[in-house]
């Protein structure tokens, strides 16, 4: 089977049992907002049943991969794309070569696009949220433009059952990271990402731009696809390794 430049077909992959957690109302609410913020793309979701609760800690990180594996050997016959559902990015090499399929760490996405609007950049993350961003962003080479992580004081649950709580904290915070010398924000947790008209009101409050890596990584996502047009999927683990 190969590529299509026509509609791609991406699945946004939670990382956790959304529907579980939250309910499969707000997994459907989510959907909606994907939908919105990339009108060109087929844009599909999946809850797991298993997996962490949140993405917490390393740990948590580490479960992911497990949960998915079984599902991604079959993404290939459905989807041209995948986007996993979580600022840490996990297990995305892993379920790249497992699925066949571009992978997309909606993280790196978010960080790299807050290179290219700014000169630095700070994140605002859930509290608690996963140890090693600054070594993460060392590797992909933009540790120079890095200010700082900031929790906002609220943990995944907390944001995706009162987000409005937790607004002013948040302001508070970003204004924080601008002081600091940020001239970009991205968020770093997705409960922020899917509260609705987060970014424009941080940038009223704070005057910067705000990075939403959903986004990013959704068309990050669409330009996998379209880069790769023509070619096999199986090309792309081969392509990848080769590379490597």
């Amino acid at each position: 089977m190969l590529y299509s430049s026509a509609t791609p077909r991406v699945l946004y992959q939670l990382a956790s049992p959304l529907h579980r957690t939250a309910g499969s109302d707000v997994v459907e609410r989510r959907l909606q907002m994907l939908r919105g913020w990339a009108p060109s793309a087929a844009v599909f979701i999946n809850s797991p049943d298993d997996g962490p609760d949140a993405i917490e800690s390393a740990a948590d990180a580490a479960m992911v991969f497990p949960a998915l594996r079984g599902a991604a050997s079959k993404w290939s016959d459905q989807y041209d794309a995948v986007l996993i559902g979580c600022f840490s990015d996990p297990a995305v090499d892993a379920l790249t070569e497992v699925s066949g399929l571009p992978v997309i760490g909606p993280g790196e996405a978010g960080l790299l696009a807050a290179t290219q609007l700014g000169e630095r950049f700070s994140v605002l993350s859930s509290d608690p949220t996963p140890k090693g961003l600054r070594r993460r962003i060392r590797g992909i080479g933009i540790e120079g433009s890095f200010v700082s992580e900031v929790t906002i004081g609220g943990s995944v649950a907390d944001l995706n059952r009162d987000p409005d709580r937790h607004l002013s904290a948040i302001v508070a915070r970003a204004k924080g990271c601008v002081a600091q010398g940020a001239d970009v924000l991205v968020l770093g947790c997705f409960a922020l990402s899917f509260i609705p008209g987060l970014p424009e009101k941080l940038t009223a409050a704070v005057g910067v731009p705000v990075i939403n890596p959903v986004i990013a990584g959704l068309k990050a996502a669409e330009a996998a696809v379209l880069y790769r047009a023509g070619l096999p999927r199986a090309s792309f683990t081969t392509t990848t390794r080769s590379a490597e």
